[in-house]
């Protein structure tokens, strides 16, 4: 497909002149062809003798003036004189004509290229630079030219190889220096790589040697001259090059915005933060010392006016509760006393008479909720479902980028299946003989012996370029085209074809870039090489085939010291599939269950086995019932939820099994001569209303989250609610029930013989008032130390990472670990990129200037100019792969191998046909780089259809191997195509989204196109789009409807904004530690931040409800509510909610999984800890400063007052 005649030309033309002097005496090196040296080899110029002077070449023929005229420029039409005949200037246009369709859209390059190899050629000055240094015999015995040296002027060399190192080559997406330069970096490498002697590739036939300084020792500086003929810069007026051949050629676009705005290194939200705590700082100095010196001005009076039988500190104390209780009075001077708030007095009525039937009626309400059950039950085994396809986890089918992705795949074929393998030696180089005679069987094994089980095997699989084109396989392998090299020189030849691949083409005739096989541009140091198998098939034949590949690779016995790390397209999701934590999972329950049996038992006896059990209970047939009802619904689970839901509903559901539980106890040791249904209607009638505030809040806020278009986190939400509904539900019915069973069945007569003088409970309450009274005496400090861990976490949100790291979501026994490292570590090549242009009417010439670049009347911002400029401020960084200017300069007249009807007619000439039965579609003068000419309207389509079909050799701007899957088209114009290129190897999760965000930015910046960007991991990072604001949204969402739904509830509007100020000081410090933690910011953390906040919210509002919410006969100020609230329910919050949560999150310190260590483990634990000592030190302190009104429960006396 790729031109290895372009050498030749070094043959003909490789050196050097300084102008076309006519005055001078003609001085030949070379002349005329003498014949070949071997039967295969090429006709080779004879030698002229330096000192033969009598030697003159023949006067040009008019003929011969104007064919050189034609070929190098009307510069040559008057020389008198040439050092080249006819013969030798055919074939110089024979090769030339190689080179012209890579080159022509920069025509400074091709000029200049021209101008080499026509001086070298024909130039009656050649012998001044050009000295043959080696002759040999040709088969009709005559002296030919073997090696010679050229003096090269090192600025012209130089100048030669700018104007043509961008230009680029489409088809490969890459760049014609690969083609005709071997890749070169420099212009010595360039001029090297033309003048090597490569007789059996099609280069040149004899060595030529580029010499930039004459050695003064030589004795030839008065010999030879340096060539420095005139040289044009890629920007020229006259030979101005395209803007993606030519940087300085393209448009200004406009500055970038800042994405992250910094102030000393300092992200400017934590510069502002820091700023505001200096300035704060800096006033409260004075007034904290002004403060100082009134207390110790009021110590003195005090101690002045105090009796001397009174300690000092003792009237201080007093004062300053008199103090203290002065303000409280003051402040709840508006309350009554005997004020209740109407909405808690009915919502406990309403309650307790569902209470009451289930107390009177147990054993028919169990019967009632096991056929509920195991209705749902039914349901979830019809219609559950798992969805497992990552994308559809991530992606709504209703946004825009899954739409694009279908689009792509119905116009353009599915991306191809990739099955990638890395051979690594992590201690020195991996490549020796052995791995490679180690390797190329194995390759063979793999590519032709291995199959399904249906008999199928890569050959019928693989992608191939065109239908009679072999299996494409990048492999280092195909330098060789699957032959191991000899012993003796396989470590030249391999550093020969990763240093110019172009002369070790495979046998699908694409070439293979290094960066694309080696870790290393030197293969010899390179400690990886990286194989790329690729399947065009999407069938279950495919799937089974990699099922096979996967178990090939991994029981290949691989030779001491390598490794081999790989990944197949149905990898992922089968590792992701066989996560192995739901026994840790399982045992975290278990834990949980254990504890609850234990401390859930009397403190006069029993371990209450069976109402842990039925917790246990209450909360799987929650998850069911849920899952039942949203499986009916069309929600599918997801394995995050099956394995997660009943974790969280446990952790919810076991606290309120607690409250209840505990709160029975309590008034059942106050009331022991009251009967036991009477005693559990009571407690429901207390402790119900505290459990719907706290349902509500919550489900609340996973509400919210289900408003998200997202699959995972909406699913997630959905489910989380509608369990938490059930596991209400069945708490206030089902588990009453059971409870009064219990009851009644082992503990009838119990109090009566225990307690008969016990004060076990007052004795637990009043240690817990006791140590709350010890907290009260201290909470300046306390509130002091909260608000700066507060406002110090707040510094550190922005250092927040977003990703999530393929490794986290897999097991770390899993074979993909090491892949995805290696691919970091090792891989050199980015992923492909393509902007697709729909809906635009390709057949008028205004809109082929939107998208062309290589011709002077493009647009200044076309598609192709503007691709070109983000190359140098973007993470793309390939060529743009332009399949409308290689279709355009396809129809190129001075490229007769391409564009060729049959004499006379408008019939396509095969590609092999005799020139002279062919004829270009365009004559001379038809066809202008300024577009003039070029196809419109059925023309258009005419060309286009003749063009896709066009195999790339011998004309390799044909389309039917590069672009056959690029365009998608009908019979009256093109539907939409795209524009390939590539990003730079990204190696973290920051570069993946960079990368994202420049592609959708640069989609955007195309003014009246319809263009959108797409590559194969795009779907799954089109969450960090939008994954901030989400965030922020949801959580404030969260904290606004607490604070909502807890200002009905309580009655008390002051009370519920304290409730959300406290969950947010939560969330602000688990935001802060998720940075230390190294927790990122991605859909599974937004989902587990939504539970924070329902979390959160669990740990404070018994509390807060209990202080707000008190019986008859309790003082009312804001200590004494205080003291209250935490010796009755701060029990159940420390044991039920506290330790509960902890014992079974540490559980999970075992999984496996990063992501169960990470995002549930390390994040839940940060919240238990965080939450609970906000919940157990800070809510109380912040209520006894400036908590709520209360209300008195009028269906609840205190009988201990």
């Amino acid at each position: 497909m790729l031109l290895h005649p372009i050498l030749r030309m070094s043959t003909i033309a490789l050196s050097t002149i300084t102008l076309i002097d006519a005055t001078k005496v003609p001085q030949c090196a070379l002349y005329d062809n003498c014949g070949k040296t071997s039967v295969f080899g090429s006709e080779l110029p004879c030698v002229i003798p330096k000192d033969d002077l009598s030697f003159q070449p023949e006067p040009p023929t008019q003929e011969l003036r104007d064919f050189v005229a034609d070929v190098c420029g009307e510069e040559w039409k008057d020389v008198d004189s040439l050092c080249c005949t006819m013969d030798q200037m055919k074939s110089l246009k024979e090769n030339l004509k190689k080179a012209h369709p890579l080159i022509s859209s920069c025509p400074a390059c091709m000029k200049n290229f021209d101008s080499l190899f026509c001086h070298f050629t024909c130039s009656p000055q050649q012998s001044e630079f050009v000295n043959v240094t080696k002759t040999t015999k040709s088969k009709t015995d005559k002296t030919v030219v073997d090696e010679l040296s050229v003096f090269m002027n090192s600025s012209w060399a130089s100048e030669f190889y700018e104007s043509c190192k961008n230009v680029k080559f489409s088809a490969t997406n890459g760049y014609a220096m690969d083609l005709i330069g071997g890749g070169a970096k420099n212009y010595s490498q360039f001029l090297k790589f033309l003048g090597d002697k490569k007789p059996l590739l099609g280069g040149s036939p004899f060595q030529i040697n580029y010499l930039y300084d004459i050695p003064p020792s030589s004795g030839k500086e008065d010999e030879f001259d340096y060539f420095n003929e005139s040289v044009y810069a890629c920007n020229d007026e006259e030979y101005r090059c395209a803007c993606s051949d030519c940087e300085l050629s393209c448009p200004e676009l406009k500055p970038l915005k800042q994405g992250t705005h910094t102030v000393a290194n300092i992200p400017v939200f934590s510069f502002v933060v820091l700023i505001f705590y200096i300035v704060v700082g800096v006033l409260l100095i004075p007034v904290y010392l002004h403060t100082l010196r009134e207390k110790q001005r009021i110590l003195k009076i005090t101690e002045l006016e105090s009796d001397d039988s009174i300690n000092t500190s003792s009237n201080l104390e007093i004062q300053q509760q008199q103090s203290d209780e002065d303000e409280d009075h003051e402040e709840e001077a508006d309350v009554p006393d005997n004020s209740s708030y109407s909405l808690n007095i009915y919502m406990s009525r309403v309650l307790t008479q569902v209470g009451k039937i289930s107390v009177n009626n147990p054993k028919i309400i169990l019967s009632i909720t096991i056929i509920i059950i195991s209705f749902f039950s039914i349901l979830f085994g019809l219609f559950g479902e798992l969805e497992r396809n990552p994308i559809n986890l991530w992606v709504s089918k209703n946004s825009v980028k899954y739409k694009e992705k279908q689009y792509f795949d119905e116009h353009f074929g599915p991306f191809y299946r990739t099955e990638q393998v890395f051979v690594v030696n992590e201690t020195g180089p991996v490549l020796s003989y052995e791995t490679m005679d180690w390797w190329f069987k194995t390759e063979q094994e793999i590519t032709e012996s291995l199959q399904s089980s249906e008999n199928v095997t890569y050959q019928d699989l693989c992608f191939r370029p065109t239908e009679d084109s072999t299996c494409v396989i990048e492999s280092m392998t195909q330098y060789f085209q699957g032959q191991l090299p000899d012993e003796d020189s396989w470590e030249r030849e391999i550093r020969s074809c990763a240093r110019s691949p172009v002369n070790c083409l495979p046998t699908f005739q694409q070439p293979l870039k290094e960066e694309l096989l080696f870790s290393d541009p030197n293969p010899l140091e390179a400690n990886a090489f990286v194989v790329t198998f690729l399947l065009s098939n999407h069938s279950d034949s495919a799937e089974l085939w990699e099922h096979q590949l996967e178990k090939y690779l991994l029981n290949l016995d691989i030779p001491e010291g390598l490794r081999i790390s790989f990944s197949t397209e149905i990898s992922l999701e089968k590792e992701l599939n066989d996560n192995n934590d739901v026994f840790v999972v399982c045992a975290s329950y278990l834990v949980m269950f254990l504890y609850a049996s234990w401390a859930l038992k009397r403190k006069l006896g029993g371990t209450r086995i069976l109402l842990g059990f039925t917790g246990i209970l209450i909360v799987i047939s929650s998850a069911v019932c849920a899952a039942g009802l949203l499986s009916f619904l069309g929600i599918k689970s997801t394995l995050i939820i099956a394995e997660v839901i009943p974790f969280l509903i446990l952790a919810i559901g076991i606290d309120n099994i607690f409250l209840i539980t505990h709160e029975y106890d309590r008034l059942r040791d106050r009331m022991p001569d009251i009967p036991i249904n009477e005693i559990i209607i009571k407690t429901i009638s207390r402790i119900s209303p505290s459990i719907i505030l706290s349902f509500l809040c919550q489900a609340g806020c996973f509400s919210i989250a289900a408003l998200v278009s997202m699959p995972a986190v909406r699913n997630f939400a959905l489910y989380s609610a509608v369990a938490l509904l059930f596991n209400v539900i069945l708490q206030l019915t089902a588990y009453i029930s059971v409870l009064t069973l219990y009851e009644n069945y082992f503990f009838q007569d119990e109090y009566k013989r225990v307690t008969d003088g016990d004060d076990g409970m007052q004795d637990n309450e009043g240690a817990f008032k006791k140590s709350y009274e010890k907290v009260l005496k201290k909470k300046t400090y306390i509130l002091c130390f909260f608000v700066i861990w507060t406002a110090a976490s707040l510094f550190f949100i922005p250092y927040i990472e977003f990703g999530l790291d393929q490794t986290m979501a897999i097991p770390q026994t899993s074979y993909l670990v090491d892949y995805f490292h290696d691919i970091y570590d090792y891989l050199k090549v980015g992923p492909p990129v393509y902007f697709v242009i729909k809906n635009l009417n390709l057949k008028e010439r205004e809109n082929q200037r939107k998208i062309c670049g290589k011709f002077t009347t493009c647009d200044q911002y076309s598609v192709a100019n503007i691709l070109e400029k983000e190359r140098s401020r973007s993470t793309i960084v390939e060529p743009v792969a332009n399949w409308f200017d290689d279709f355009m300069t396809f129809l190129n007249p001075q490229l007769d191998q391409c564009c060729r009807f049959k004499k006379g007619t408008t019939d396509v000439c095969p590609p092999f046909a005799s020139p002279r039965s062919c004829e270009t579609c365009y004559k001379q003068g038809e066809w202008d780089i300024t577009m003039q000419g070029f196809p419109e309207g059925d023309q258009f389509m005419k060309f286009f259809d003749m063009w896709i079909d066009t195999p790339s050799d011998p004309c390799p701007l044909g389309g039917k191997a590069p672009y056959s899957t690029a365009v998608s088209y009908s019979e009256t114009g093109i539907i939409s195509s795209t524009f390939r290129t590539a990003h730079k190897p990204l190696t973290s999760q920051k570069d993946f989204i960079d990368a994202y965000n420049d592609a959708i930015r640069i989609s955007e910046s195309f003014e009246g196109l319809e263009v959108f960007a797409y590559s194969p991991f795009y779907i799954f990072f089109v969450q960090y789009r939008t994954l901030l604001s989400l965030t922020l949204t949801l959580v404030f969402s969260a904290l606004a409807l607490i604070a909502f739904v807890s200002g009905i509830l309580l009655g008390s509007l002051k009370t519920a904004l304290l409730v959300s100020v406290i969950v947010s000081m939560v969330m602000i410090d688990i935001g802060s530690i998720m940075v230390w933690a190294n927790i990122p910011l991605n859909a599974v953390s937004l989902v587990n931040l939504v539970i924070c906040v329902g979390l959160a919210v669990e740990f404070c509002i018994h509390i807060v409800r209990a202080y707000t919410v008190v019986p008859k006969g309790i003082d009312t100020d804001r200590d004494s509510r205080v003291l209250y609230a935490m010796s009755t329910v701060g029990e159940s919050v420390l044991k039920g909610i506290t330790l509960t949560k902890f014992i079974g999150v540490c559980v999970l310190a075992f999984a496996q999984s990063k992501i169960f260590e990470v995002f549930y483990f390390r994040m839940w634990f940060s919240l238990i800890i965080v939450a609970s000592i906000h919940a157990l030190l800070f809510t109380p302190v912040l209520l006894s400063f400036i908590g709520g009104d209360y209300s008195i429960d009028k269906m609840l006396e205190d009988s201990s007052n």
